[in-house]
């Protein structure tokens, strides 16, 4: 079950994130502020990474994503953040809202999912739920939303997974 915002200018930008979330059910949130042009992605890992394995995590990113730019011509910065906790860790990965793509997004969340392929939680649910064809459908319309977003510039808003439903709140 999904549930939307009724807000009819917020379409492109809700629809985005559901369906950014439906294909990629290792990303647990997606925080896009508009105002500021900043996308914030939320994955959590089980335990704790070392300095080391987070230093390395960072390194390839950086490396992954400046052949990303020299292959494409397209520039997609991230920076990575981890919030440490006992048992469960937040990963968090920003970027600017104008320079996502569905291959950077894919790119991001595989080298997320090569890294941590353990400690990574994915909505077992969306696993499921989404194969072949639905993902093909679900990625034609990432790409659609990402190169005709006619969203509004005021939107600021957070989207999360909450017992396999997708939830969308104005910020």
């Amino acid at each position: 079950m999904v549930k939307i915002k009724p807000n009819k200018q917020d379409a492109y930008t809700t629809n985005l994130m559901i369906s950014l979330l439906m294909c990629f059910p290792e990303i647990m949130s997606i925080h896009f502020d508009m105002p500021k042009e900043k996308a914030k992605f939320t994955y959590v890992l089980v335990g704790s990474p070392s300095k080391e394995e987070f230093t390395r995590f960072s390194t390839l990113l950086d490396e992954s994503l400046a052949a990303y730019e020299e292959l494409t011509g397209e520039a997609f910065k991230v920076k990575a953040k981890l919030q440490r906790s006992k048992k469960l860790n937040l990963l968090l990965l920003h970027s600017s809202t104008s320079a996502l793509s569905l291959e950077g997004i894919q790119l991001m969340c595989g080298i997320v999912c090569n890294m941590f392929p353990e400690a990574v939680i994915r909505d077992a649910e969306t696993l499921d739920a989404i194969v072949g064809e639905e993902q093909i459908r679900q990625e034609e319309i990432i790409e659609y939303l990402l190169n005709h977003n006619t969203g509004i510039k005021e939107d600021n808003l957070l989207a999360f997974r909450d017992a396999g439903k997708v939830l969308v709140y104005d910020k």
